[in-house]
């Protein structure tokens, strides 16, 4: 998949992996015992996921705190699809833009949610597990099958709920929902996926003055100054159609361009903004 300042500007920006489909990998530990409230993760400078072994299935409350900037990512792998064989689709798909490759990761594995972190400030996220086996990512990891790690929904269910937030959708192939137009600056998001693909959302600040015009252009030549501000960005890792995940975020106030990045593997790996997934939102 090809390079770009794009593609640079997100990978460099705190809180947001690459366009082209960041590794989805970590350097991982878990400990043994299950988690009675909060799951805590932590992400050492090394890349060492530590957090439970077992969590109960049910509304979950991540918290994750990171040395690094880092992207915690939950997901499951189809029975009888393995770590090798993921990782190896990972290399092949993600990385190294093989189309055949990605489609066979994407219909083996089932993206639940996740979050962004920076370093030491604890980050929330919320997703419903179902009973089962999943594994964790780090996304800003270097690709290695030894470093995913793998935990258990087991138990009684949890009986808690999602906070109550704004909430975005995600509809039909790569579009978003028209609504809502503005939400606050600060608080809990909730992200839909009701289409047909893999989406993340990112919240891309844009520059003072700047139009959706403006961005859908630059998204096509990667011409002058970026009409956003990749350093004012949050996002909400990875959901399969049908998912929900909400998260923290804090961001400052003012118009937003909302994307979503992830490849589309019948369009030849083309990112889903390069295709018009992208509008504006109010933060305020």
């Amino acid at each position: 998949m090809r390079q770009s300042r794009i593609g640079a500007a997100i990978a460099s920006a705190a809180l947001v992996a690459s366009v082209g489909g960041a590794a989805v990998t970590a350097e991982a530990a878990s400990t043994s015992s299950a988690a009675a409230g909060p799951v805590a993760v932590s992400i050492s400078s090394t890349r060492m996921i530590t957090m439970p072994a077992t969590v109960q299935p049910g509304v979950n409350e991540f918290v994750v705190t990171s040395a690094k900037p880092s992207g915690f990512q939950v997901m499951t792998l189809a029975e009888g699809y393995t770590k090798e064989e993921a990782e190896a689709d990972v290399k092949k798909g993600l990385d190294g833009g093989k189309m055949s490759a990605l489609r066979r990761f994407e219909a083996n594995s089932t993206f639940i949610g996740g979050v962004a972190s920076l370093p030491d400030k604890p980050t929330r996220f919320w997703v419903d597990l179902a009973p089962g086996d999943y594994v964790a990512l780090d996304t800003r990891a270097k690709t290695d099958v030894d470093k995913w790690i793998s935990f258990t929904a087991v138990g009684e269910e949890t009986g808690a709920a999602v906070p109550a937030a704004a909430t975005i959708k995600a509809v039909r192939a790569t579009k978003w929902s028209n609504k809502p137009k503005s939400i606050s600056n600060k608080g809990i998001l909730t992200f839909k996926n009701r289409a047909s693909e893999n989406h993340f959302v990112i919240l891309a600040k844009m520059r003072k003055g700047a139009t959706l015009k403006q961005v859908k252009m630059f998204l096509q030549t990667e011409e002058g100054r970026p009409p956003v501000d990749f350093r004012h960005t949050v996002d909400s890792a990875v959901i399969d159609p049908g998912q929900t995940v909400s998260f923290e975020y804090k961001l400052p106030r003012g118009n937003y361009a909302m994307l979503c990045f992830w490849p589309d593997a019948s369009m030849g790996g083309m990112p889903h903004a390069f295709m018009g997934m992208v509008r504006t939102i109010k933060l305020k």
